[in-house]
């Protein structure tokens, strides 16, 4: 019996990437990347370079958060615009205009690797997993099934992705694959104690003034099982902070006692957008994000809106507790 069970489509992927030998190739992820995201890119160029093409990783309208500056210091990360790629990749990005207003002036990509439940399938070859617990497990299978001889800055930007996407292993989505994998990934070079205190203790001090303000802004809703923050466009301000450093305090509501439903609102760019966490898959985030034009994964989801929160609000708060409660109707 296997050990673990893996993604089919690893030789169809190879073979794709051999195609692009003597290409240039663009690899692109979502707004806001995040470790799975940037380790997905940062693994995907290593492959890519190695089968003869040339990759360009591109960075969508955003910075790398500080806390993953650390894995890209060795590679240059462009702008879209600055490409002039032959082709294009996709990693970590469910859906094309997550990569941004770039990702609309181009016709179908050659791939895409993806795990969000809500993704749409959106290049010419498409390696869709929903059942994934990251973009970055997906290639690491790949690696693992063809016994692919792994550099350890490729197997530290893997190990990231996974990590990040798990929440340290603690998701619903960490099942015996993925702990295979960073495992497999830990023998190629990546240090599981360096990635814990690089990734998870190297905060700016400035986020941590913005999350006692995001802190201080809890409401509790539907009993005490539904609670929001919220973080204004002056908290980013008077903080010297940026969207960036939202990342992770959605998780802070979800550790009280009681609640189901954690999110958090925040402007960025004029609009509000929502980050919503769950502690159970079967309370089907994802549906609800749809409602509004988002997605993810059954536990993780965001979207956003043109409206200030203040007018979406009470919106906001009728329709999930809404969906809260049906949840709980059909699953006394």
């Amino acid at each position: 019996m296997n050990i673990i069970e893996h993604f089919s489509g690893a030789e169809q992927f190879f073979s794709i990437c051999e195609q692009l030998k003597g290409k240039r190739v663009g690899i692109l992820g979502h707004l806001h990347p995040d470790g799975d995201c940037i380790g997905a890119q940062i693994a995907m160029g290593d492959i890519l370079m190695r089968c003869g093409a040339t990759p360009l990783m591109g960075l969508v309208e955003d910075r790398v958060a500080m806390n993953l500056q650390w894995i890209t210091r060795n590679y240059d990360f462009l702008k879209p615009e600055e490409m002039a790629a032959d082709e294009y990749v996709f990693v970590d990005c469910g859906v094309m205009l997550r990569a941004g207003d770039f990702a609309k002036k181009l016709s179908k990509p050659i791939m895409l690797i993806d795990h969000h439940i809500s993704g749409e399938k959106f290049a010419r070859n498409n390696f869709f997993y929903p059942e994934a617990a990251a973009a970055c497990e997906i290639i690491a299978d790949f690696l693992e099934q063809t016994k692919w001889t792994i550099a350890e800055p490729t197997a530290t930007a893997l190990y990231v992705g996974i990590v990040t996407d798990t929440g340290k292993f603690s998701y619903s989505s960490t099942v015996a694959r993925t702990l295979f994998l960073a495992s497999q990934l830990a023998l190629h070079g990546a240090d599981p104690h360096r990635i814990f205190v690089e990734v998870y203790q190297n905060e700016p001090r400035e986020k941590f003034v913005l999350m006692k303000r995001f802190l201080a802004s809890l409401k509790f809703h539907a009993g005490g099982t539904i609670c929001v923050g919220r973080v204004t466009e002056q908290d980013f301000i008077e903080t010297g902070t940026t969207a960036d450093d939202t990342e992770g305090l959605v998780n802070f509501p979800r550790t009280i006692s009681g609640v189901r439903i954690s999110a958090i609102a925040y402007d960025r760019e004029g609009k509000t957008r929502i980050s919503l966490r769950s502690d159970d898959p079967m309370l089907r985030l994802d549906l609800f994000a749809a409602k509004f034009f988002g997605g993810g994964h059954f536990c993780a989801v965001a979207f956003t809106v043109n409206d200030p929160y203040e007018k979406f609000e009470p919106t906001f708060i009728d329709a999930l507790q809404a969906h809260l409660n049906a949840f709980l109707e059909n699953h006394r």
